[in-house]
């Protein structure tokens, strides 16, 4: 898993949709990685409410699978997941989200 990287004095904070198998553990890595509080409740309103307390310059990058079936449950979850961040950028000058969705080679 990618880790949060200081640059320019921005926290530059990579999520690769693949390296996250489930939505709690992408609530883990962002708790962890953007120093929520320990409480933090592993919900988009707790979500909304931690990142709207940014007050670093942060920078997430969202990577999503175009493999990934549009129609999965993780999939709609980090759809969600994914406005929520947008709405939050919007709201706190010091959030910037950049989402792409990546079409990686085939290893096999």
């Amino acid at each position: 898993m990618a880790e949060q990287v200081l640059m320019r004095d921005i926290y530059e904070v990579p999520i690769d949709e693949r390296d996250l198998l489930d939505i709690e553990t992408v609530h883990d890595y962002l708790r962890v990685t953007l120093d929520f509080p320990e409480h933090y409740g592993k919900n988009l309103s707790a979500l909304r409410d931690c990142l709207g307390d940014l007050d670093k310059p942060t920078r997430l990058y969202i990577m999503r699978d175009a493999t990934m079936p549009v129609d999965s449950e993780y999939a709609l979850k980090m759809d969600k997941l994914c406005k929520v961040l947008l709405r939050c950028a919007r709201e706190n000058p010091m959030l910037s989200v950049s989402i792409s969705t990546v079409h990686w080679p085939d290893n096999s």
